[in-house]
């Protein structure tokens, strides 16, 4: 594995290679790695982002449920849309989970550098999907990705981490001129309520929110929309029915059905799902006017 792409997650110093670690220049801290990922942690801060026992769940059903069957096509749309050269990038995904939307890409041609997440428990899962290097970083810290990088992923991560501002402030400083961002989101705050608490989110977005966000950053925004609008309204019933009739209790079994693979329901969301893909795809000058996420690219300023 390269160590150019990293540095040091205490002092932020340059790694070395030395047999089976990653060695600090500076502070001479090493680093493992051990069945093939990298071990550049320093200690987690601040509140969990996510539940570890899921990613077994999600590996098993990313591969046919609608909601990551259709999320995967719209990435790879909005990056092929949003980013001419993209076969001359690398893409390093922030907060990979359990990997399927990297195989995904992987598969589809999209060239990828790497990957980092902060459970082992979702990187020993990727590692049975592609062969890129993987890193095992700190929850509740900046990844310690050094300056350089051509293209960056950050797919449903942003609205788990506290300071989303200094994250994308962050991002932008590592990538290179010219360099792209493209993440996708959680729409809406009014949809916000106790799924999202156990789903460890901080937050959902306004669209003319996320685009200030990346503006501030330091970006310039080339691709922004809705997607998943279909789901909004029976999301906006299903909420208030748990919000008024069946109480907080419930919260559990609403989001284990959440993950559920109904056939005849699941073919369906995903035909109509299919048909608002290539609205995005072949009208962009017309936008979705509301989705239960967001998708964008977004460039560094410079030329790369």
């Amino acid at each position: 594995m390269s160590f150019e792409r990293f540095v040091c997650p205490r002092c932020r110093g340059e790694l070395l290679a030395r047999e089976q670690e990653a060695v600090c220049a500076s502070c001479g801290t090493g680093y493992p790695q051990q069945d093939g990922i990298l071990h550049l942690t320093a200690g987690k801060t601040g509140a969990p982002g996510f539940d570890p026992h899921y990613f077994d769940t999600l590996a098993e059903i990313e591969g046919s449920h609608f909601w990551f069957v259709v999320r995967r096509q719209v990435i790879l749309d909005a990056l092929r849309r949003g980013v001419p050269d993209l076969e001359r990038r690398r893409l390093f995904d922030i907060g990979c989970g359990s990997g399927g939307l990297l195989a995904f890409l992987d598969r589809q041609g999209v060239p990828v550098e790497g990957a980092c997440d902060a459970y082992r428990e979702s990187l020993e899962i990727v590692r049975r999907r592609v062969a890129a290097p993987l890193v095992l970083v700190d929850e509740g810290r900046l990844p310690p990705l050094a300056p350089g990088h051509t293209l960056l992923g950050l797919f449903d991560v942003l609205e788990h981490i506290d300071d989303d501002e200094g994250t994308l402030r962050f991002l932008n400083s590592i990538l290179a001129p010219g360099g792209v961002l493209v993440l996708t989101v959680p729409a809406h705050p009014f949809l916000f309520d106790e799924m999202d608490e156990l789903a460890h989110h901080r937050r959902r977005y306004r669209k003319r929110d996320l685009r200030r966000l990346l503006e501030a950053a330091g970006f310039r925004v080339r691709v922004l929309s809705h997607f998943m609008s279909p789901l909004v309204p029976p999301l906006v019933v299903v909420r208030w029915l748990g919000r008024t009739l069946f109480g907080r209790t419930c919260g559990q079994e609403r989001r284990r059905a959440e993950f559920r693979v109904v056939p005849g329901l699941n073919g369906l969301l995903r035909h109509v799902l299919t048909l608002e893909r290539l609205w995005i795809r072949l009208a962009p000058s017309i936008p979705v006017p509301f989705g239960s996420s967001l998708v964008a690219v977004a460039a560094r300023e410079g030329r790369p």
